[in-house]
């Protein structure tokens, strides 16, 4: 009797903490903390769970309003005919180098891997059910290093990341897409060209792309800085991809959260576009972020990824061979 006593206590004390949580961050008098929490979700593409976290007082009409759009701004154009048919055909070298990159308000871990012929499209083995982490993936595809990958949808709302959403090609397979109508890409073509944008399935078979992930937005193109302002999705943990002249391809993953203390807070689209010109990118675009960030090499991981629960499982990865 003791003992249901103290469960039924439990269950009511904690019951009293969600609730009162909820309340609080929602509907509290922090709108600057309502904001930054509704973006951890909204710019993860994630935004579907914030509804139930706020016992269904957010409407869908506020969580779409903050639901970053990929393709939501009028400079975004497909990378031009130079890019899509560059050819690093001739390239071969297994240099991969680390480096970290310092921000006002978060650390980058930067990998530059000199020839883009060894960078693939991962997808997880449990496909329509439940993803894996990017350090699983890696190890599957006999690879040696990779970060992850793009648009997903979690099967149940339970975090699973078995759903790849948009176009997914992995080695010239195509996972997901329809054959019309455009999707933000980000994808290789087999010889190497890192190609960003709009883009329908169809095209992208024509230009000979056979490595292919759905996220966005573009960070740069022709060499060009493509953000507006900060871009417009907080500050948060991000992953990118960019691609330099001579081929090399950069990998960046930054941190944020403030899980390395106060003044990390994580970075904007338009720290991920400086970033990448600070690298050299001609061309560049942002993959999925916030908890979903992480970067493994040799076995390791080299970032910390923000979820409490360490890696996340993922759909898709963007490894290196």
């Amino acid at each position: 009797m003791i003992a249901l006593r103290f469960v039924k206590r439990c269950i009511f004390f904690l019951v009293y903490i969600y609730v009162s949580c909820s309340l609080l961050i929602f509907h509290g008098p922090f709108p600057a903390f309502r904001h930054y929490f509704i973006d951890i979700f909204t710019t993860s593409m994630h935004g579907y769970l914030l509804r139930p976290l706020s016992l269904y007082t957010l409407s869908e009409a506020e969580i779409r309003k903050d639901t970053p759009q990929l393709m939501a701004t009028a400079k975004v154009t497909g990378s031009s005919q130079h890019q899509i048919h560059q050819d690093f055909s001739d390239v071969s070298s297994s240099q991969i180098t680390l480096e970290k990159y310092t921000g006002t308000m978060f650390t980058a871990n930067v990998m530059l891997i000199r020839d883009p012929k060894r960078v693939e499209v991962a997808v997880t083995k449990y496909n329509g059910n439940v993803g894996q982490t990017v350090s699983d993936m890696v190890k599957e595809y006999h690879a040696i290093a990779g970060v992850n990958g793009g648009a997903f949808r979690d099967t149940g709302w339970q975090g699973t990341g078995g759903l790849p959403q948009g176009i997914t090609i992995s080695n010239g397979q195509v996972i997901t897409g329809q054959p019309s109508g455009n999707e933000p890409v980000i994808a290789l073509t087999k010889k190497g060209a890192l190609i960003v944008g709009p883009y329908s399935l169809t095209q992208l078979e024509q230009m000979g792309v056979d490595q292919a992930v759905t996220f966005g937005p573009v960070l740069v193109q022709d060499g060009k800085d493509m953000i507006q302002g900060d871009g417009g999705w907080g500050y948060a943990p991000r992953t990118a991809i960019g691609q330099t002249a001579d081929g090399t391809i950069i990998l960046a993953v930054t941190d944020g959260r403030y899980i390395h203390g106060p003044n990390n807070m994580g970075a904007s689209l338009q720290d991920m576009a400086q970033l990448m010109l600070h690298y050299g990118a001609v061309v560049a675009a942002n993959l999925d972020g916030g908890s979903s960030t992480t970067m493994v090499y040799k076995g390791k991981l080299v970032n910390q990824p923000s979820d409490v629960l360490g890696e996340r499982e993922v759909a898709t990865s963007v490894i290196v061979k």
